[in-house]
């Protein structure tokens, strides 16, 4: 039934999409499923995309968003729908921040122009998908989680548009620089899986814009030996540039390396401090 509603199985949901939930008092879900939607056309739908919704994010364990589509699930089965996700709602990273604001734009346009009587089914799909993403960015360790959902808003808000007369805005210039900052742990060169999240960014960045070289810098705080956090440095920027040509492939762009050590820091701190914003490596592509 999920699948029929949503049109394909999230990713990261697949595989549990249709386990059977244990009861668990003091969760919202608990109170929106088997509810008897009232209202019109685009509420009683709604109801349905933000159940799919939390039932998705409860089987995932994310027990709190959980309970916020739960809310918006029983606030429009009793046929007073919540509007979409403010912006400010939640902390969105930088690089999902310009997608989402247009999005948002392009989503209260065409639901103030009358695309929730005229295509409910529709309005509602790009509503929930819009509140997904929001979510989604906002974890932003799950690529596929937030493609999976803005792939789905895209879809919706087209038919949207279409059935109001809306027309989506020129594609906006053609991008020819991005940047991207990971960090590290204390002493440590290795890439975790929220390194690899935005690494995985990067690379699609790269690949979007045809990029022709990529620079590769690292830095290393302040709390060891001045020799000993340049090699520290350098084993940072490697790691990243490896993980990066084997996101790429055959087709990575020219790639330098360079190493700053405790030179450069961006938080400027005494000898001998531990600072987490300086364990860090930065990737600037350039088309």
């Amino acid at each position: 039934m999920l699948h029929k509603i949503l049109g394909g199985a999230k990713p990261f949901f697949a595989a549990a999409a249709m386990m059977s939930l244990a009861a668990c008092a003091g969760f919202q879900l608990d109170n929106a499923r088997g509810l008897t939607p009232t209202g019109d056309a685009f509420s009683k739908a709604l109801y349905q995309e933000y159940l799919a919704l939390s039932e998705m994010e409860f089987a995932e364990g994310d027990y709190e968003d959980s309970d916020v589509f739960a809310t918006a699930a029983i606030a429009a089965a009793n046929g007073t729908p919540t509007a979409p996700e403010a912006l400010d709602s939640r902390v969105i990273p930088a690089e999902h921040k310009g997608a989402l604001s247009e999005a948002h734009r392009r989503l209260t346009a065409a639901l103030a122009a009358g695309a929730a009587t005229k295509v409910p089914e529709a309005s509602a799909r790009g509503q929930a998908m819009f509140d997904c993403w929001m979510q989604e960015a906002e974890e932003n360790f799950q690529p596929a989680d937030i493609a999976w959902c803005r792939d789905r808003f895209n879809a919706a808000i087209a038919t949207m548009e279409a059935a109001v007369g809306e027309q989506p805005v020129a594609a906006a210039p053609p991008v020819s620089f991005a940047n991207f900052t990971v960090y590290f742990d204390f002493d440590s060169s290795t890439i975790t899986p929220q390194t690899l999240s935005t690494l995985i960014d990067a690379a699609d960045a790269s690949d979007d814009m045809g990029a022709s070289s990529i620079t590769v810098s690292g830095y290393a705080d302040r709390s060891g030996p001045e020799d000993y956090n340049m090699a520290l440095s350098q084993r940072r920027a490697e790691a990243v540039a490896n993980e990066l040509r084997g996101l790429l492939g055959s087709g990575a762009p020219t790639m330098t390396l360079e190493a700053f050590g405790e030179k450069s820091n961006k938080v400027i701190t005494p000898d001998g401090v531990k600072e987490p914003k300086n364990r860090r490596v930065k990737i600037e592509i350039r088309k």
